[in-house]
C-alpha cells in the first residue's frame, strides 16, 4: 500500500494495489474533484509535490504533453509508485460534503421518448446536501450507474434523473419497461463530483450540453435562480432532433426567471419543420462570440463536443483554459456495487 496526501487540505488515505489514487479515494469517503472517471476531462487534474506515479491511459484533451512533463497528473489516471504528495486547491477538505449511501423511493417516472425523468423521494433526517452539477451513483442489482442531478440544492428532499435509454442496459430498460414503478425502494450514493459553480467568479457564463447532458446544466440553473439570478449566462443545448430538446418547457420557466440568459436549441438533423439552428453547439459559439477572454464555459455531453469546444474555444476565441469546465459522459465502464 501507498500513503497519499493531498494539501493543502492535509487529507492522507491509503491506495491498495492496482487502484488509482481517485478510486481509493473515493472508496474512503473522500469526495476528491472528478468527473468523467476515465482520463478523458481533466477535472480530478493535480500537482505531483512529491514521490512518483505511474500514469495510465488518458486523452491529452485531459492532460496535455507540456502539463505531464510539469508533474501535472490526473487522479482517475495514475497509481502512486510509494507514497506521494499532490497539491489539489480545489479540494475542500474536510469542508467538502461527504458522500453518503442511503435508500431512495422511485416517486415519478416520466417517460418522454427514449429519455426519462426520474424522481426519487429521500429520507427526511438527515437532510441531503449537494451543490448544482455534482453526480450520484445508483446502486442497482449488483452494479452502480452514474448520473447527474437536476434539481436545485435547495430542493433537498428528492433527486431528479434524466436517463437515456440503453439498449441491453441494465438499469434504464428496466425504468422504460415498468418492471422499476413508484414506490420502488433504490440505493443510492451521492453527492459525487465536482461539476460546480465557482461562486467567487461574476463573470458571464455560457452552458454547453448535448443531450441528457443537460441535466446538471438545469441544475447550475436552479442554483443561479436561488442565488446570483441576474447574472448573464447563455445556454446552448445540442440534439440531433426536437425530441432531443425533451425538457424545454422546464427550461423556459427558469428562463423567466433569469433576466439576462439567452437560450439557443441547436440541431445536428433537424427537419424542414425546424426553424432554429442547425449543426454543432461548438460552430453556434463561435458564430455569437469574437472573444471569449472574459467568460466561463461549463460543458456537459459527448467527450467529442467536450473535446472540440475546448480547443477552439481556447485557440480561436481566446478562453482561458481554466475558464473551461466540464463534465464527459463517456462509455460505461462496469463498475461493482458495494
Amino acid at each position: 500500500m501507498s500513503q497519499v496526501t493531498i494539501t493543502p487540505s492535509q487529507t492522507q488515505f491509503e491506495t491498495q494495489a492496482d487502484e488509482t489514487i481517485l478510486e481509493a479515494a473515493l472508496r474512503q469517503g473522500y469526495n476528491l474533484p472528478n468527473a468523467c472517471q476515465s482520463g478523458m476531462c481533466g477535472t480530478c487534474i493535480a500537482q505531483v509535490v512529491s514521490g512518483e506515479v505511474a500514469l495510465g491511459d488518458y486523452d491529452d484533451c485531459a492532460l496535455t504533453d507540456e502539463d505531464a512533463a510539469a508533474g501535472m497528473v490526473l487522479l482517475c489516471a495514475c497509481q502512486p509508485k510509494g507514497d506521494v504528495v499532490l497539491d489539489l486547491p480545489a479540494y475542500e477538505g474536510a469542508k467538502a460534503i461527504a458522500p453518503r449511501t442511503m435508500h431512495a423511493r422511485v416517486a415519478h417516472v416520466d417517460i418522454r421518448g427514449n429519455m426519462a425523468l426520474l424522481r426519487l423521494a429521500l429520507p427526511k433526517s438527515p437532510p441531503f446536501k449537494f451543490y448544482a452539477g455534482q453526480y450520484a451513483d445508483i446502486l442497482y442489482k449488483g452494479t452502480v450507474r452514474s448520473y447527474s442531478l437536476a434539481n436545485a440544492p435547495s430542493d433537498n428532499g428528492v433527486m431528479e434523473f434524466h436517463v437515456r435509454l440503453r439498449e441491453g442496459g441494465v438499469f434504464s430498460p428496466a425504468l422504460f419497461s415498468g418492471s422499476l414503478k413508484v414506490g420502488d425502494v433504490l440505493r443510492v450514493r451521492a453527492p459525487l463530483g465536482a461539476f460546480t459553480l465557482h461562486n467567487n467568479s461574476h463573470k458571464p457564463l455560457i452552458f454547453i450540453a448535448t443531450g441528457t447532458g443537460f441535466a446538471p446544466i438545469k441544475s447550475l440553473l436552479h442554483h443561479l435562480r436561488d442565488t446570483d439570478p441576474s447574472r448573464s449566462v447563455h445556454i446552448y443545448h445540442g440534439a440531433q432532433t426536437a425530441d432531443g430538446l425533451y425538457d424545454e418547457a422546464a427550461l423556459r420557466e427558469l428562463l423567466y426567471l433569469l433576466p439576462n440568459a439567452r437560450y439557443t436549441p441547436v440541431l445536428s438533423r433537424a427537419d424542414d419543420a425546424w426553424q432554429g439552428a442547425r449543426g454543432y453547439i461548438t460552430e453556434h459559439v463561435l458564430h455569437d462570440y469574437a472573444d471569449l477572454s472574459g467568460y466561463e464555459v461549463y460543458a456537459c455531453g459527448s467527450i467529442d463536443m467536450i473535446r472540440a469546444s475546448k480547443q477552439a474555444f481556447t485557440a480561436q476565441r481566446g478562453l482561458p483554459e481554466t475558464a473551461f469546465y466540464s463534465d464527459a459522459f463517456t462509455p460505461y465502464v462496469a463498475r461493482a456495487a458495494a
